[in-house]
């Protein structure tokens, strides 16, 4: 699995003689200072191996000297810099701090650049700039997570996605970080949709759903136990809270199946919940695939009683999820999932649920009874 590259300074043997001077240990405030701004006379080749091994000085102001130069040095130079057989280090580093389009340009077009720099750099570049890393096939095949940032960066047009898993089909490539989502969009119902939102439209939404997720409070493990259901939960919105969610609906609507699983794998929480709903197979596995899913969310999909079969089996069939006690008693509960797998789950639950279980209403014949003969034998001590 592709990561990104972790750096560390040089060692002084590793650096250019005519650049030491400025980056030994003793060598004063000021003089690192004037090395950072590009004041002191090192030549070119040597300038980026000063300014990297300076944005590692435990000194604020020499790392923000540092930034300040590369992004309004000689713009040529910094260019000319992102084009050179660097080590890979420098580059990923260049592509961190430069600002500069055309110095992205020539990083993404190096085959020196280490494949994990392109790879962070697909997860926000803007729409050119994905464009010409979608161009590199060679390099996408060889790293398909470059293909996964893509897909996940607002920016990029649905129709470079489209491309991009087209490609990976082609050739046997499984993108193991949207494995669901490759799935989705290699169906036969992703391909045959309406025309959806316009690219510009689209990118709006996923932009502002992008950046609300980022802020998004996870449902983590916190009160699990109380977790409600989709239906409890909506029916307790406010006025306001339903106003928008009808108008998110309405929004989602317009949207083909490729964007729909798009948005599921991105989006938000209140994305989720209104996709889950969708009637077509490919948008609501999609949803339940996402990793953005949060086992909080995934507790209140195992207590939905309206959720499609196929949804509660594939929550029953994630072992990282049924670890979690409260999913398992939401699951048995659910009529919908497998009777072989609500049989297995059983074993474990507790005196108390198994109680309950046998008195409700919601379950078959076959559980109640079920939970009836293991409550008599856990409330037995047999």
């Amino acid at each position: 699995m592709l990561e990104s590259l972790k750096n560390v300074p040089f060692s002084m043997d590793d650096i250019p003689l005519m650049a030491r001077k400025p980056l030994a240990p003793e060598a004063p405030k000021p003089l690192k200072l004037m090395a950072a701004k590009g004041a002191l006379p090192i030549p070119p080749e040597a300038l980026p191996y000063v300014w990297y091994q300076l944005s590692f000085e435990a000194d604020e102001e020499i790392r923000a000297a540092v930034a300040e130069t590369v992004n309004t040095f000689d713009p040529g130079l910094i260019v000319d810099l992102a084009q050179k057989d660097l080590p890979e280090c420098i580059l990923d580093w260049l592509s961190k701090t430069s600002n500069d389009p055309a110095v992205h340009e020539k990083l993404i077009l190096n085959p020196k650049t280490n494949d994990a720099t392109i790879m962070d750099m697909a997860a926000y570049a803007p729409r050119d700039t994905v464009e010409l890393i979608a161009n590199n096939h060679i390099r996408l095949l060889r790293a398909p997570e470059i293909i996964e940032k893509i897909y996940t960066n607002p920016s990029a047009r649905m129709a470079t996605v489209d491309k991009l898993f087209a490609l990976a089909k082609e050739h046997n490539i499984e993108l193991s970080g949207l494995k669901g989502v490759q799935d989705a969009m290699n169906a036969a119902a992703a391909q045959d949709d309406g025309p959806g939102l316009s690219d510009e439209e689209f990118e709006q939404v996923m932009k502002s759903s992008v950046a609300a997720a980022e802020v998004e409070k996870p449902q983590g493990l916190e009160n699990l136990r109380e977790a409600k259901s989709l239906e409890d939960v909506e029916a307790e919105e406010t006025q306001e809270q339903k106003q928008k969610r009808v108008s998110r609906t309405q929004l989602i609507e317009k949207m083909n199946a490729p964007q729909r699983i798009r948005l599921a794998a991105v989006g938000t929480r209140e994305d989720r919940t209104i996709l889950i709903r969708d009637a077509r197979r490919v948008v609501y596995m999609a949803v339940i695939t996402s990793p953005k899913m949060s086992i909080g969310e995934v507790s209140s999909l195992a207590a939905s009683k309206n959720m499609p079969d196929e949804v509660i089996g594939y929550i029953a069939n994630r072992r990282d999820w049924v670890r979690y006690y409260p999913i398992v008693v939401a699951l048995v509960n659910n009529p919908k999932c497998p009777l072989a797998d609500a049989l297995g789950f059983m074993k474990s639950l507790r005196v108390n649920d198994l109680k309950l279980l046998q008195k409700s209403k919601n379950v078959s014949a076959t559980i109640a009874r079920q939970a009836q003969m293991l409550y008599r034998q856990k409330s037995s001590g047999k």
